[in-house]
């Protein structure tokens, strides 16, 4: 369970140190959100660890309901909860193609919102199976890259989420030459790789 602590004032420092004065936290150690109501300034607050504590519970669970063994590590950095997972079977958590971990990560997200109001990141990772991937899709935009620049032929990618698309004009602007941008409508949208003389 995570529990909702809430502390009112005349301005957000007065309800932050009333919170970190009853609840025994630091700032960084906890998440808040901000709103006026009846002329007075109100924070919403939750504890990392009881976000923590809930994610940790939440894939317990899960594990459990599939007879899968498995342990998290899970850290916060700057309000994004980062979840390594092992387990003993993590053909069933990945999924094809990571549909079944990026649906985790999405359940869990909601089940956050729906316990406590708040909207958090959290990054779900199974035996760096996303660090994997992304490398390997960069060694392949770098590939396609190159041989635009061979060729001064533009290519157009496949479609692909805004994250990937944000990827590959990341690892463009390396190059002196080429250029990218992005075509279409989600979630059609594409980016095309282009040669320019300069």
């Amino acid at each position: 369970m995570i529990e909702v602590y809430k502390f009112c004032g005349s301005n957000e420092d007065e309800c932050r140190l009333k919170c970190m004065d009853e609840l025994d936290v630091y700032n960084n150690e906890i998440i808040i959100k901000c709103y006026e109501e009846n002329s007075l300034y109100n924070i919403d607050v939750v504890k990392k660890e009881d976000i923590k504590k809930f994610i940790n519970d939440y894939i317990n669970e899960f594990g459990e309901k599939f007879g899968i063994k498995l342990s998290t590590n899970i850290y916060e950095d700057e309000n994004i909860f980062y979840v390594k997972i092992k387990s003993d079977n993590n053909s069933i958590l990945i999924g094809k193609q990571g549909k079944t971990l990026n649906s985790l990560q999405y359940m869990i997200r909601k089940a956050i919102s729906t316990e406590c109001g708040f909207n958090v990141s959290v990054n779900l990772d199974v035996s760096n199976y996303k660090k994997i991937i992304e490398k390997n899709f960069e060694t392949d935009i770098k590939n396609i890259i190159n041989e635009v620049m061979q060729t001064k032929i533009e290519t157009k990618l496949e479609p692909m989420n805004s994250y990937k698309r944000r990827l590959v004009h990341s690892i463009a602007s390396n190059y002196y030459n080429i250029e990218t941008f992005s075509v279409g409508e989600e979630p059609e949208r594409y980016t095309i790789i282009k040669y320019v003389e300069k």
